[in-house]
């Protein structure tokens, strides 16, 4: 298996479950998943019986940082499961024909494994490489014969019903085949952290630099106390306002605040946007500061704040990438007009709809630069109510119109 990836057995697994802050939901969707795996063997036979064998796929998605892969590692770990990462760039090959050949190998190679083992996972990392759109213009034959190849083989080890899990990962989830997702049983959702995951993310990575005796100034403590504090002041306005918590909206929607009050200072504020791992970045590089003070190795708030501004966070290259890899075509869209509009997985946003309102501030300044497009609409934060009924039905109006081409 080490030809396609990185193996770990229990012992090769560094990271455990409760090192990894947040994801409550992912976790306990992950806890069920595991326990059914861990008993899948004992009841196999009778399962077989009722002709219902289940799939062991799952689908992980969402930006890059999120614990997508490292919780998948703790999981296996927790449960003794061996599991290879299977990396792309092993597979995806550029001679005619290897690509799929690689696809088969590294399955029936993990389902002997997972047959002699009662238990295996074969994780693919970033299968996007393997299960782009087929529909997709720019994709090669090649890429496309081995998307019905990987597509065959989950079938076949499906309807085996052999004790092998396989998870796929993706941070562009727009750009699968959607094939891949009817195969893949689960689909499982990763987010940035919102303002009170973040405090603790960044809290418990201190306390890890304090317990090794090393010192941390309490007024990092005392500034993210006081920010924390103001966060939660607008968190409970913007509640009521909307009457339901909505974490991802409410956590960008108090961010709009703070900037509308010119009042932008604080840990909280500039790692909006980050994902843990870019956070564990920043303090990775404020602590290699603290150590090369040789008089007094103490980390110090600017030495954090200044670290974390420097990694820079995900989000803003999730959304250029987005914005550069768009196909959004705009020409008119007044009633009378039959003019073509393109707006790439279309369906997607309409679906996803609840996770993009926070990005809708960006989309609006990409339509907005569109000559012809009545803009009315995209009305701000402050309207919010009536700019989410709006957007609805501008959505249906697209979608009752002939004049929308889904990419």
């Amino acid at each position: 298996m080490s030809k396609y990836g990185m193996v770990y057995l229990e012992g090769d697994v560094k990271e455990d479950i409760e090192d990894i802050i947040g994801n409550t939901q992912q976790k306990e969707r992950l806890e069920d998943f595991f326990n059914a795996l861990e008993n899948y063997t004992t009841f196999s036979e009778r399962i077989k019986k009722t002709k219902l064998v289940p799939n062991l796929t799952m689908l992980l998605y969402g930006p890059p940082g999120t614990g997508k892969t490292s919780l998948t590692r703790a999981f296996a770990k927790k449960y003794k499961i061996p599991l290879c990462v299977v990396e792309s760039d092993r597979l995806v090959s550029s001679l005619l024909g290897d690509t799929i050949k690689n696809i088969r190998n590294v399955m029936e190679v993990a389902s002997d494994i997972a047959n002699k083992n009662k238990k295996f996972l074969l994780f693919f990392d970033e299968i996007d490489a393997i299960g782009s759109e087929r529909s997709n213009v720019h994709e090669v034959g090649e890429i496309k014969r081995a998307v019905i190849s990987f597509l065959q083989t989950i079938d076949e080890i499906n309807y085996k019903g052999y004790p092998l899990a396989i998870f796929g990962a993706t941070n562009h989830q727009q750009q699968l085949d959607s094939a891949i997702w009817r195969r893949f049983t689960f689909h499982l959702r990763f987010d940035f952290p919102n303002f009170n995951l973040r405090k603790n993310i960044i809290e418990s990575f201190l306390n890890r630099i304090k317990n090794a005796n090393i010192n941390v100034s309490s007024r990092i403590y005392e500034k993210i106390r006081n920010e924390y504090i103001k966060f939660q002041t607008i968190n409970k306005e913007l509640k009521i306002a909307l009457d339901k918590d909505e974490s991802e909206l409410i956590d960008n929607l108090i961010i709009e605040e703070l900037k509308s009050n010119d009042n932008i200072d604080g840990l909280l504020y500039l790692t909006h946007g980050y994902s843990g791992s870019d956070i564990e970045r920043g303090i990775r590089v404020a602590l290699f500061k603290a150590i090369g003070s040789y008089h007094d190795v103490t980390l110090t708030y600017e030495m954090l704040y200044e670290s974390l501004k420097l990694v820079g966070g995900t989000a803003i290259h999730v959304e250029r990438q987005d914005v550069l890899s768009s196909s959004i075509s705009v020409d008119n869209i007044s009633e009378t007009s039959a003019n073509q509009i393109i707006i790439s997985n279309y369906e997607d946003m309409l679906k996803e709809l609840p996770y993009l309102i926070p990005l809708i501030k960006d989309i609006s300044k990409i339509l907005k630069n569109k000559k012809d497009l009545q803009t009315e609409y995209f009305t701000g934060s402050k309207e919010l109510g009536e700019f989410i009924n709006n957007l609805i039905e501008i959505s249906k109006l697209l979608k009752n119109k002939k004049i929308l081409k889904l990419d």
